[in-house]
């Protein structure tokens, strides 16, 4: 019986699928089904029921599959332990970064980690807000920085900053925005970002609060081409304000602060490893970066 078993055991279980639970574990479907055949070959058991639905958990999969998260998590235990007893930390932390460098303070983050935890290497990847609880649980992130609610289910986060938003439109349009109220916001074409971004669900409580009805015009996923876009004279957007101000200070952008509008900034990992040394290490010194209480 091999660990990898054991996960792809879990995790077929927790999806009832094996396309979706193949697309977690970054293996292929027929690779997914041996491992499962295998298991269940050594066991001489059915795990699992095929369905036209999906897999189900047989009641003999229901009682086994708690044995092996209990040995999945005693190896996650073991690994901890065996890093503590070394005293230093090594390897490499994966951290998914949503937003500009700046934005999220990395050069200081790598001097405070180099000047920490010299032996450990960290590895930026980059992650929107909703792709970090998927790669974390794929195990191709440790870590991951967010913006907006977060699924406390699964993750531990721990809140950096409330970062001010504000409505952006092209410079051309100041005067009319400058005058505008927010249900006037209604009357110019808008930018949105798809429905899973954190921007989108800020943007979506201020129509509904002032009973707007937008009139869509675009929808992009990528900071950088909305401001573009913007700048271009193709309609309204949110952006954060420290993102425009440069912009709008030389007449390029136009900004609307008729109401006050943050998105929380978080770091967030998997609950389960929130005590594994690294990410204790890493909100430790986010702490000293951000001035929040560490874990």
């Amino acid at each position: 019986m091999e660990l990898y078993q054991l996960k792809t055991f879990t995790v077929v279980a927790e999806e009832g699928n094996l396309t979706r639970a193949a697309k977690r574990l970054y293996a292929s479907q027929p690779a997914v089904s041996a491992h499962i055949k295998a298991l269940e070959d050594e066991l001489g058991l059915s795990l699992f029921q095929r369905t036209p639905k999906g897999m189900l958990l047989t009641a003999d999969g229901v009682k086994l599959k708690a044995h092996a998260e209990r040995v999945l998590t005693t190896i996650d235990e073991m690994t901890r332990e065996a890093d503590k007893m070394r005293g230093v930390l090594q390897g490499e932390l994966r951290i998914g970064i949503n937003a500009e460098p700046e934005t999220l303070r990395i050069s200081e983050l790598f001097s405070t980690m180099k000047a920490h935890h010299p032996e450990l290497h960290i590895h930026l990847l980059q992650a929107m807000s909703g792709e970090v609880l998927q790669k974390s649980e794929n195990d191709a992130l440790d870590a991951g920085f967010m913006y907006g609610d977060i699924d406390g289910e699964r993750l531990y986060a721990a809140e950096l900053q409330k970062l001010p938003l504000v409505v952006a439109g092209p410079g051309e349009w100041q005067a009319d925005l400058a005058g505008a109220t927010a249900k006037d916001l209604g009357t110019f074409p808008w930018i949105m970002t798809p429905d899973d971004c954190p921007f989108h669900t800020v943007a979506s409580e201020l129509f509904n609060r002032h009973g707007i009805a937008p009139q869509r015009v675009a929808l992009v996923d990528q900071e950088s081409i909305i401001k573009s876009m913007i700048r271009a004279g193709v309609g309204l957007s949110l952006m954060l304000k420290q993102d425009v101000v440069e912009d709008a200070n030389s007449g390029k952008l136009a900004i609307w602060e008729g109401e006050e509008l943050y998105l929380k900034l978080s770091i967030a990992c998997l609950k389960r490893r929130r005590d594994e040394p690294i990410l204790q290490a890493l909100f430790a010194n986010l702490s000293r970066i951000w001035e929040m209480d560490a874990p």
